[in-house]
């Protein structure tokens, strides 16, 4: 199923396209005027500190800084002329946009409400010069720290997420009785007598909806909070582990704490007490701690901000290698930019023949190819005609970070490691009808040996497909349990909240279930071989799980095809 992750998540402005009004374009004059003393009064806008003001629009693309208004000799006047290429006649939509000491930048928010989701400004082009009305910027809560709501904001969006929930999830009483659900329904709503922090407010409704069970619907943040709070957030990377969390890399660069050290407390509060709270805040399917650590060791920066402020320093406690005895460091905080920066990944197909010529390397980090699934059968169609022309005896898939994704993406490859045509899904599911029959097994399907590595941060689609692989007795799993169970919702709709713009992600329509029998709903697909780095393994950055499955491939041998 379709799943988004961080929970922060960003708005494209996307606009209309320029209505025609004739054939030649040609440069017309436009002034723009703006209004910022109520930003300069509040202090909001200092152009002392570096705050700059543009326009942008159809006209550049949305982006860049050529169009930049400037201030007149008094008062908070703003204005510009540019010459813009349109065709008169033509509509074009544009909105006022503010940099923030050079990098935080704001957009106006829906200056014009009638227009659509974005609320975009709009222009008609005139064969003459023209000089616009003065406008005001538009902004709301999100353009200063800290971001507070009044009860009245508070309590309509609740109400609202309340009855979202309780009309279109399909299984919002499967882990959690009807009765103790409305009860903390009725704790939360109590606790909305007041004004309170944005923060607040978002981990006391997340608590809530992570005690549905499903990983699918939860609580989505947008960018524009990320952009208002302070440089400061915990600059370091963690591993979870059963043994004790670690340091496993910087946002900061290198130096200062040694990597693979033990964090034992940070600001005075035990690690055990901090991931509690964290893992609190975060929904999975069943309540999978698997998926819950995965997430908190994934977002850890954020979700720490979000339950514990933004400290000034950070006060940590740690036993770096090699010591028994703690150490006390203090270090400063990071901005979201940077940890956004560095956590940027990119989906990953990727197919290698190993050293030993026996064993091959497939890598899958994702199954959303949901407008491109022909490119990714392609893709498996070569992989295994590789495979069968090299002769590959092993194969190593890597699933380690798949979110999940389209079921005919999953049920593709299946039909490459099946050894008999078997259903995907128990049921018929609309668009994944076909997917309740038997899956023919690919031309050139795979007969060698298969070893699956896996991690809690395989979720949705990726939990139907091993199931279906562990309850056939497909080869063998190497690593940690997934986030995933073999049951999940999914569908899910992302409405924005009206009064506070949290983003609800709720699972809608039904429950998407493999086609097995007899396993636990609670819990992932246990590996075979369970296998997490060590502290050892964080130091010397050592891949342990990939390591430990070509151990496994290395005595392999025989002719695997007919």
């Amino acid at each position: 199923m379709r799943n988004l992750f961080s929970e922060s998540i960003g708005i494209i402005l996307c606009c209309l396209m320029p209505m025609a009004g004739g054939d030649a374009r040609a440069q017309s004059e436009v002034t723009f005027n703006l209004d910022l003393e109520p930003l300069i009064r509040k202090q909001l806008f200092i152009s002392a500190r570096g705050d700059r003001v543009f326009v942008r629009g159809e006209f550049n693309q949305w982006s860049g800084s050529s169009h930049e208004l400037y201030g007149k000799q008094e008062g908070g006047f703003y204005s510009g002329t540019f010459a813009i290429d349109a065709t008169p006649g033509d509509t074009l939509e544009y909105k006022f946009v503010i940099a923030r000491m050079g990098d935080r930048i704001f957009w106006e928010h829906i200056p014009e409400p009638a227009n659509g989701a974005y609320g975009n400004r709009r222009l008609v082009i005139s064969s003459d010069k023209q000089t616009l009305p003065l406008a005001s910027f538009m902004y709301d809560e999100y353009f200063q720290y800290p971001v507070v709501f009044d009860q009245r904001k508070l309590q309509a969006d609740f109400d609202t997420i309340r009855a979202m929930l309780e009309r279109i999830h399909p299984a919002l009483y499967d882990y959690t009785p009807k009765e103790i659900l409305d009860t903390e329904f009725e704790r939360v709503a109590n606790r909305l007598i007041r004004p309170l922090e944005f923060r607040d407010y978002y981990t006391l409704l997340s608590r809530l909806v992570a005690k549905i069970g499903c990983g699918h619907t939860s609580l989505w943040i947008q960018s524009d909070y990320w952009n208002t709070v302070p440089d400061s957030l915990f600059p370091l990377r963690l591993h979870l582990d059963d043994n004790g969390v670690f340091i496993n890399g910087s946002y900061l660069g290198e130096g200062g704490i040694p990597e693979g050290s033990r964090l034992l407390s940070i600001n005075g509060i035990a690690l055990e007490e901090v991931i509690d709270q964290l893992q609190a805040i975060t929904s999975a399917d069943g309540f999978n701690r698997a998926y819950k650590k995965a997430m908190v060791q994934k977002n850890f920066s954020k979700k720490y901000a979000l339950v514990y402020g933004f400290p000034g320093q950070f006060r940590l406690s740690v036993i770096e290698p090699g010591s028994n005895q703690p150490r006390l460091y203090s270090i400063a905080g990071v901005s979201s930019r940077e940890i956004d920066r560095q956590a940027a990944t990119s989906n990953k197909l990727e197919f290698r023949i190993m050293d030993d010529s026996r064993t091959g390397l497939l890598t899958i980090n994702t199954f959303g190819y949901y407008n491109r699934v022909d490119m990714f059968r392609s893709f498996i169609d070569s992989v295994f005609r590789e495979v069968k022309e090299h002769g590959i005896e092993n194969l190593i898939l890597d699933l380690r970070g798949n979110s999940g994704g389209d079921p005919f993406c999953a049920s593709y490859l299946f039909s490459y490691l099946a050894q008999h045509p078997v259903p995907y899904f128990e049921d018929h599911y609309g668009q994944y009808d076909t997917l309740a029959l038997p899956v023919p097994l690919a031309a050139n399907h795979y007969k060698g040996e298969l070893f699956t590595l896996t991690d809690g941060r395989g979720f949705s689609t990726t939990g139907h497909f091993c199931a279906l692989l562990k309850y056939h007795k497909i080869g063998r799993f190497v690593g940690s349990e997934t986030g995933a169970t073999y049951t999940c919702t999914g569908s899910v709709t992302y409405p924005t909240l009206e009064q506070t713009r949290i983003i609800l992600g709720t699972a809608r329509n039904r429950r998407y279930t493999a086609a097995v029998e007899n396993m636990d709903p609670t819990r992932g697909i246990v590996p075979d071989y369970p296998v997490s780095p060590n502290q050892d393994d964080i130091i010397r950055g050592r891949d342990a799980v990939l390591e430990f499955a070509l151990s496994l491939a290395e005595d392999r041998k025989g002719d695997i095809y007919e």
